[in-house]
């Protein structure tokens, strides 16, 4: 009987197969060309696929900085447009002021320019609260015009108390300055005894550090040592503090307030020098810390900058309010003093990017306090004047740091913007290739595969008719 041989059928149906699977690898190839790391994947190049992958990752880091750097080019515009319109108070406030001088004004017309003035001196204020996506625009620190604050040394239970017995037999004693700042340093030097007290920190409302109930000092709050925290804080940062170990005092009976219990007198004793570490065993159990074997059994923490340590916790700041709170919670004797220090170094620095990938640090921008500032009186309006041409004057140093900033970010855009560029370039010579040669094979193989198929249709058709012609 005549029929096809199954030798040829076999080898037809393998030339098929070989050429749709060949169809099938360079339509995938094809429809990958997009993809790089892809396109290496599929011809097996280990080492392109290792650079298409890191040059992609690279691309998609650079992308999310650009993106990055488009909000803070957004970020600055709300910056600037903030101290235009302050500038636009300044000029307004110091036209009011120089009306206000006028020593023959009215009282009713001075009072028409005073209601007028402190309207605008709080708007002036409120820009300063100020926020883009949740993040501060100004920074008090970095403001032109700076004044000193003394938040007041000296805080005994002497001292008339702000609460009695609103806890038990617990008093409570605050003093409220407004530090003009929403950022600052506090160092709070305290001398309980073994009763042990709470130093409490608030800035407005907010408790911004707590020493917990009952830190305790060796003694009673008249002998021994005093215990030290520094206190730092500042909007969009952690609130952070130092314990320092002190060690002067000794068991003679000490007064910083004086026999009048009125700081600043001339019969205010000083703590005695000392060398031995006589609240060790308290701090050290307060903080939860282990001995270190140093005199002071910390020695090795010096300088730490904590959070939240033992029993001591801190809360973050925010840009609200200016005043400060300092409240101790007491059942008996106790020491204190504290003074409030201005930083030197704003905190608002805001850095995009990575060292890796071309870093920009942007530097942060103030507008001014003007706390205390009234044309109340013609002296009052003097003072103004001069207040407010320091004001207007640093309008123009923070706009400097405006375009400043602005500059980084064009520059480093550019560069980034090469960067992206070039190694799109790397990524298409990887692929270049692929498309023309993936085409060209497959046509190839679309030509073995219909040559394939006509083949086997002639074999089957041939044996047909001779099986007809001998039927």
């Amino acid at each position: 009987m005549t029929g096809i041989s199954s030798v040829n059928l076999g080898r037809l149906s393998m030339n098929m197969h070989r050429s749709s699977t060949g169809i099938e690898h360079s339509t995938r190839r094809l429809m990958n060309s997009g993809s790089a790391a892809e396109s290496m994947r599929e011809s097996g190049d280990g080492g392109g696929l290792s650079m298409a992958s890191r040059l992609g990752a690279e691309n998609r880091t650079k992308s999310k900085l650009a993106s990055s750097m488009q909000n803070a080019v957004s970020y600055i515009q709300m910056q600037e447009a903030g101290l235009k319109k302050a500038h636009q108070l300044y000029e307004r406030m110091s036209l009011l002021a120089s009306q206000a001088i006028d020593p023959l004004l009215s009282d009713s017309d001075r009072s028409i320019l005073s209601t007028e003035f402190e309207t605008l001196r709080q708007d002036s204020l409120d820009i300063r609260a100020d926020t883009y996506q949740g993040k501060i625009l100004y920074d008090d620190i970095a403001a032109y015009v700076k004044k000193d604050v003394d938040f007041g040394a000296g805080l005994a239970e002497t001292t008339p108390k702000t609460y009695e017995n609103f806890s038990g037999n617990t008093d409570a004693w605050e003093v409220t300055k407004d530090v003009k700042f929403t950022s600052g340093i506090m160092t709070i030097d305290v001398n309980g005894g073994t009763s042990g007290e709470r130093y409490i920190l608030k800035q407005g409302s907010l408790i911004i550090f707590d020493t917990g109930d009952n830190w305790d000092t060796a003694g009673n709050a008249k002998k021994f040592d005093f215990d030290r925290f520094i206190v730092e804080y500042g909007p969009g940062q952690n609130t952070t503090f130092q314990f320092v170990p002190l060690s002067d005092g000794n068991s003679s009976q000490t007064d910083l307030d004086g026999a009048d219990n009125i700081k600043g007198n001339d019969d205010d004793e000083t703590v005695p020098t000392d060398s031995n570490f006589d609240n060790k065993s308290y701090y050290l159990a307060n903080l939860g810390l282990a001995d270190d074997g140093s005199p002071s059994g910390m020695d090795s923490k010096t300088g730490t900058k904590f959070t939240n340590q033992g029993q001591v916790l801190t809360t973050p700041a925010n840009n609200e309010t200016t005043s400060l709170t300092l409240r101790i919670e007491s059942t008996s004797l106790f020491q204190i003093a504290a003074n409030y220090s201005v930083p030197s170094i704003p905190s608002n620095y805001i850095t995009l990017g990575n060292s890796s990938n071309d870093s920009v640090t942007l530097d942060p921008v103030g507008i001014g306090l003007m706390q205390n500032v009234s044309i109340s009186t013609a002296g009052e309006a003097a003072s103004a004047v001069v207040s407010l041409t320091k004001e207007i004057e640093g309008i123009g140093a923070q706009m400097a740091t405006i375009g400043a900033n602005m500059s980084k970010l064009e520059i480093a855009g550019e560069r980034l913007s090469n960067q992206v560029y070039l190694s799109e370039m790397g990524i298409s010579r990887l692929t270049s290739n692929i498309l023309a040669d993936e085409s060209t094979q497959m046509a190839k193989e679309q030509i073995r595969l219909q040559s394939s198929q006509a083949l086997m249709a002639q074999a089957f058709s041939l044996s047909e008719n001779i099986l007809n012609t001998l039927l």
